[in-house]
């Protein structure tokens, strides 16, 4: 792909041009759209369950001559790569020993860790090809690839020519088990879940657990905690707006030190651009939410009040945060003054303490929609770290 076709001696300029286009045409059904760079796997970083006096070194040689074999009659066999570091992988290429003539039975694996893993692909090579065939991979983050089989039609010996691993460049990878709900990956025992039921009206969850539902889930291909909802759904008391939300079962007045520090993205946003994705809020109603962090449109504000049931005074903190782009914020409120920091970038403010003295305050963060419209869109939010 890296060469460009040459035209047969003595072709015209109209048979070169005929060429060129059937060859990339070829080119465009053989490889994914988007492949960029193959990595460079040292031999040291390659291993197998099992093999023969077919190594696993064989399939990363860049010869279709050479193989790696293991026997999986008494069960799976596997061949891994380290990385060597977080990639986004576009696909994989692989060939078969005699694959023109024999299907394999295989799984195609990616984990953050080398212990957890998360399939890509399950099921057989086509048969009808020995050559190198692309596995998309969806630029999967990853640190490790692993091929699993337990052997072809023919019989229970794994055959693999080459294995290639392809890179759209370095990724994320959050050492989150994908597998797990957001319950068994971070700690959410001071939390309860403020989430939708099946009439779109909001329920609570508490103890959290082990509990996962369409609107706050773990994302199969990061582990990211999703929380996810849709414009125009219930609203929780004194508000018109819905939310997927995590709020914090423990309460403190102002005063002393209160964090919290989260690593996150906004992956979708409603109708009206608006997204609150942070809060410290207060039991009392009647205007007592004393900071929003608010994403809209790809700024960043947080909304303040200097006294209690004050209209919201909003400072910006950020602009030009893209749909998908890491943000990491800190909430950090010290006795009446609060700091909020935005991938580096800090903004403060402080409060009136008389006035909110006998709040009792906790943390909030998830996706707080500020769309009330059931016009089908919807927020989505993705936090990879949270303390």
């Amino acid at each position: 792909m890296s060469k460009n076709p040459t035209h047969p001696k003595g072709a015209g300029r109209a048979g070169g041009l005929s060429t060129f286009v059937l060859m990339a045409a070829v080119l465009l059904v053989s490889l994914p759209a988007f492949a960029q760079t193959k990595l460079v796997i040292p031999e040291a970083n390659i291993s197998a369950s099992a093999s023969d006096s077919n190594l696993p070194i064989h399939a990363n040689d860049g010869s279709l001559s050479t193989r790696w074999s293991a026997d999986a009659t008494t069960g799976t066999q596997w061949l891994q790569y380290n990385l060597g570091g977080c990639y986004k992988i576009a696909f994989a290429n692989l060939a078969w020993y005699n694959g023109d003539s024999r299907k394999y039975n295989l799984a195609l694996k990616t984990s953050d860790n080398g212990t957890t893993w998360s399939t890509v692909f399950s099921g057989t090579n086509s048969g009808t090809t020995a050559a190198l065939k692309p596995y998309t991979f969806g630029d999967r983050p990853a640190k490790y690839v692993r091929l699993e089989s337990t052997g072809s039609d023919v019989n229970k010996w794994v055959s693999l020519s080459e294995m290639e691993i392809w890179t759209q460049g370095t990724g994320t990878c959050s050492g989150l088990d994908r597998t797990r709900s957001p319950g068994e990956n971070f700690d959410l025992s001071d939390y309860q879940l403020q989430t939708l039921n099946s009439s779109l009206q909001v329920k609570f969850v508490d103890p959290i657990n082990t509990y996962t539902d369409k609107y706050f889930y773990t994302d199969p291909s990061t582990g990211a905690m999703t929380f996810y909802v849709p414009s125009g759904a219930g609203s929780t008391a004194n508000s018109k707006y819905p939310r997927s939300e995590l709020r914090a079962d423990t309460t403190w007045h102002m005063g002393g030190t209160h964090t919290l520090a989260v690593s996150m993205k906004v992956l979708q946003q409603p109708a009206t651009g608006q997204i609150i994705i942070g809060q410290i809020h207060g039991e009392q109603t009647g205007g007592s939410e004393l900071l929003k962090l608010r994403w809209t449109d790809g700024d960043i504000l947080m909304g303040v009040k200097k006294n209690f049931g004050d209209s919201e005074q909003k400072i910006l903190i950020k602009s030009g945060v893209a749909l998908g782009e890491n943000i990491d914020y800190v909430i950090k409120l010290v006795d009446s003054t609060v700091t909020v920091t935005v991938n580096g970038t800090s903004k403060s403010f402080t409060y009136n303490r008389a006035s909110w003295s006998d709040v009792d305050l906790y943390f909030k963060l998830g996706a707080y929609s500020q769309d009330a419209s059931s016009n089908g869109t919807y927020a989505k939010v993705a936090v990879t770290a949270l303390d």
